[in-house]
């Protein structure tokens, strides 16, 4: 019997990834929240760029420029939901 798995893809490679890591990061364990609560399916690419974002050695911000239709305004969701958790 198949059972079913309550996340989306692009959540279960973020927590392979995360386990995968040799050092921990507070961002990344704060992302984990965000990424669990999400309504959204998120694809990898999305959760990237806000692991980038975050991990971005440019303190002031980042631009968002994928191409059309690959999901800026979820990953600036992923950002915006991130940074009301951390207040």
């Amino acid at each position: 019997m198949k059972q079913e798995i309550p996340y989306s893809s692009a959540q279960l490679l973020y927590y392979a990834w995360q386990l995968s890591r040799n050092r921990g990061g507070a961002d990344d364990d704060k992302l984990t929240g965000v990424l669990s609560e999400a309504r959204v399916d998120l694809n990898p690419h999305q959760v990237m760029a806000a692991l980038f974002a975050f991990q971005s050695p440019f303190s002031k911000g980042v631009i968002l420029a994928d191409e059309v239709g690959l999901g800026k305004t979820i990953e600036a969701g992923i950002v915006i939901s991130q940074f009301w958790a951390e207040r």
